[in-house]
C-alpha cells in the first residue's frame, strides 16, 4: 500500500450526494425505515478507477475494482456519498475489509497527514513477499498497522505469490549493471512508477539491492 492523491471530486457526485444521504443517516442513525438500497457510487467507479490507476489501494493488485466506503456505511453513513470516504479496492480485499471499523481505524492510502501515509507505517519483506509493520512505530500505530494487514487479509496466499513472482521477475533482470543495459533501466523505471501494480514492494526490494 502506497499514498495516492484522489483528486478532485467529479462532477455530479454533490447533487446525488443531497440527495440520497438522508436516507442511510435516518436508517443508521435514527433507526428510520429500512435499510437504503441506492448504490449510486458506483456510477462513478471510472472516475475513482483513474484517480488510482485501476490499481487496488490496499494490495495494489490491478483490477477491474469497486468502491470501497473507507469509513463504512453503517457505521458512517453520513460519508456513504463524501468522494474523500471512496477508495478504489480489488474485490478481495473489499471484502475482506466488509463493515469492520476497529477503535483505531485502518491505515488510510489517501491519508493527508505525512505521518499517517502507508509508507511510513508499512514495510515489506522481500524474502517472503509479506507486507509487515516498518520499524520504529509506537505500539500504537504498529497495532493500526497490524490490524488493517490481518483485516484486510493483506498477506494472505493470492497476494504474496503475485508479489513473489514479480519479485522473481526483476531479480532476473538484475544480473548486471542496469546503468549500463538501457533496456533494464527502462524497465526498473516503468515498474517502479506508483502507476504500476505492486510498485511499493519493487522499490524496497531495489533499494535492498543498492
Amino acid at each position: 500500500m502506497h499514498w495516492v492523491e484522489r483528486g478532485p471530486e467529479p462532477q455530479g457526485l454533490e447533487s446525488m450526494r443531497s440527495h440520497y444521504t438522508p436516507r442511510w443517516v435516518d436508517h443508521y442513525r435514527d433507526g428510520v425505515g429500512s435499510r437504503p438500497t441506492d448504490s449510486r457510487w458506483r456510477d462513478f467507479r471510472d472516475d475513482l478507477g483513474s484517480a488510482f490507476f485501476r490499481i487496488c489501494a490496499y494490495c495494489e493488485e490491478s483490477c477491474p475494482g469497486e468502491v470501497d466506503h473507507f469509513r463504512p456505511k453503517s457505521r458512517f453513513p453520513e460519508l456513504v456519498y463524501e468522494w474523500p470516504n471512496w477508495v478504489f479496492a480489488c474485490r478481495a480485499c473489499n471484502g475482506a475489509k466488509g463493515e469492520k471499523w476497529p477503535s483505531g481505524g485502518y491505515i488510510d492510502p489517501c491519508a493527508r497527514s505525512r505521518a499517517a501515509r502507508p509508507e511510513v507505517l508499512f514495510d515489506f519483506n522481500t524474502t517472503s513477499g509479506t507486507v509487515i509493520p516498518n520499524v520504529g512505530l509506537s505500539p500504537a500505530r504498529r497495532k493500526k498497522a497490524t490490524q488493517t494487514i490481518d483485516d484486510l487479509q493483506l498477506n494472505a496466499d493470492h497476494h504474496v505469490q503475485w508479489r513473489l513472482t514479480l519479485l522473481r521477475a526483476i531479480e532476473q533482470s538484475l544480473p548486471g549493471s542496469a546503468a549500463s543495459n538501457p533496456g533494464v533501466s527502462e524497465y526498473l523505471e516503468w515498474a517502479t512508477d506508483r502507476s504500476r501494480p505492486l510498485s511499493s514492494i519493487t522499490r524496497k526490494l531495489l533499494s535492498e539491492r543498492g
